[in-house]
């Protein structure tokens, strides 16, 4: 059984986020909170995460995970011909609820990109997030803590319980911001395309890269 950890989202225990960046070092896994939906995550330094979290979630292996980061030079480390438009989404919404997926640079595995050479990153606006992303020592990759096809948990009560189980570490960080995923924006061509409406609408998106915000 996983071990589950109460903590608060807006000002979380050093020591609980110590105790969850070190196993994620390891190569473990641990859900936790962010402001769109609970994740289920591992270190991108690890060689063992994707595939464990591919089975707790039972997800297809064509589906790749997106990265959590720290922030804007995200994309010039993981991304490669990133668009301008890309930046400026990235200045609008980051951190935040926008996760852009861009052609993957050689710095991200094969394993952990997609077939078409892409990789998905987003900075979350959410403390517990981005004190595991500093403290494990660099991004993480992480998808809605659910089984494939089933509601994503907008709080830690409506993770299910074999995936808590399955978890090496678990932070309960009570009811999430938005109780929805995060808008995804293909980034690869020469306009964005909208390709999951979450918790920032199509328009201001469509906006934001036309320079309108």
């Amino acid at each position: 059984m996983g071990k589950v950890f109460r903590i608060d989202p807006e000002n979380p225990s050093a020591e609980v986020i110590n105790l969850a960046a070190t196993v994620l070092r390891d190569g473990g896994i641990v859900v936790f909170p962010t402001e769109t939906v609970y994740g289920i995550g591992a270190s991108a330094h690890s060689c063992f995460g994707p595939q464990e979290i591919f089975e707790i979630k039972v997800r297809p292996l064509e589906k790749p995970l997106p990265w959590l980061v720290e922030d804007e030079g995200a994309l010039d480390i993981y991304g490669v011909d990133v668009p301008e438009y890309a930046y400026d989404l990235g200045k609008t919404f980051w951190p935040g609820a926008l996760t852009l997926v861009t052609r993957a640079s050689d710095v991200v595995g094969k394993d952990f990109r997609a077939d078409d050479d892409t990789v998905a990153l987003r900075s979350p606006d959410h403390e517990v997030v981005m004190e595991l992303i500093q403290a494990s020592g660099g991004p993480i990759i992480a998808t809605s803590a659910n089984t494939s096809g089933h509601p994503a948990p907008g709080a830690f009560e409506e993770v299910e319980n074999r995936i808590i189980a399955a978890a090496d570490v678990a932070l309960d960080g009570g009811e999430t911001a938005h109780r929805k995923p995060s808008t995804v924006v293909d980034c690869t061509g020469p306009e964005p395309v909208v390709i999951r409406e979450g918790a920032i609408p199509a328009d201001q998106v469509m906006a934001a890269a036309k320079g309108a915000v």
